[in-house]
């Protein structure tokens, strides 16, 4: 009876003395910082952000913010209006607009962690000659290349951009080469806009792009930050449509940036390998 008494007594003890431990390793241990709700609302922007929760269904969303508790928002007219952008799952980042008539209604909603990643769009050079020519006679030339150039030079580039968390975006479209090929090359693409961040503000994206650093430039020597403001039209898994003064762009997800131009980094390495053979 005496030994079961003292296994016990030192089991008691064993346990004390790890939760104890484990409460002295949480102590010192670096705490996370939290995230806070301003940090991802920018000013003017009328968006309820929050995760979807159970009870969500065709009907109605309930999402919880950040601070308060869960909302639940009438989503039929939505649905019907084709303003749910993605498919929003239980346990998703989301943004949702509301009735200005009606808080509880949602106008649109918007599915943020599916929104990220990295989108892209095909991009076709033109030949450098041809920028002067009526577009019937730069079909004429275009027809008339020979196959062996149309495959070595008019190779298409995926233009777009990553976006990721913190509202942190990421160009895809530049192609590291030498500035001598690209002078020598007879085609040229369109400039690639250095996506630097991502923010959504009443129902839209803005999509802010500066210049690629220049070396030796000064910070006033750099050009202001250009802000494109874009309306959603649609997303699922794979694709992605927005607008712009009527213009639509379509988008097709990507595995990362670097995937989404490997045929293109390809070509342009056997084009250096052809022009060193040549010299």
């Amino acid at each position: 009876m005496r030994n079961r008494y003292l296994t016990i007594f030192f089991c008691a003890v064993f346990i004390a003395l790890a939760v104890a431990g484990c409460k002295r390793k949480e102590e010192t241990a670096d705490a996370p910082e939290p995230v806070q709700e301003k940090d991802l609302v920018i000013k003017g922007d009328s968006m309820l952000y929050g995760l979807v929760c159970d009870g969500t269904t065709d009907s109605v969303i309930v999402l919880w913010p950040f601070s308060g508790e869960p909302v639940t928002l009438n989503c039929i007219g939505a649905k019907q209006s084709g303003r749910i952008i993605g498919n929003p799952e239980i346990g998703d980042w989301t943004g949702v607009m509301r009735n200005a008539e009606d808080s509880t209604e949602a106008t649109l909603i918007l599915d943020l962690d599916q929104l990220k990643g990295t989108w892209t769009y095909p991009v076709m050079p033109v030949m450098k000659d041809l920028q002067h020519m009526s577009k019937r006679a730069q079909r004429r030339m275009m027809a008339n290349l020979p196959d062996s150039v149309k495959q070595t030079f008019l190779v298409p580039r995926e233009y777009g951009f990553t976006l990721k968390r913190s509202h942190k975006a990421q160009p895809v479209g530049y192609i590291i080469r030498n500035n001598t090929l690209e002078d020598d090359s007879p085609v040229q693409y369109p400039e690639v806009k250095n996506y630097k961040q991502w923010h959504t503000w009443n129902g839209k994206l803005l999509l802010v792009s500066g210049e690629r650093p220049k070396q030796g430039a000064t910070t006033q020597e750099q050009k202001p930050n250009v802000v494109d403001t874009l309306d959603f039209v649609y997303m699922d898994t794979d694709s992605l449509i927005l607008r712009s003064g009527g213009i639509r762009y379509s988008f097709h997800r990507k595995q990362n940036a670097l995937k989404a131009n490997e045929a293109a980094t390809q070509a342009v390495k056997k084009q250096e390998e052809s022009k060193n053979k040549l010299n």
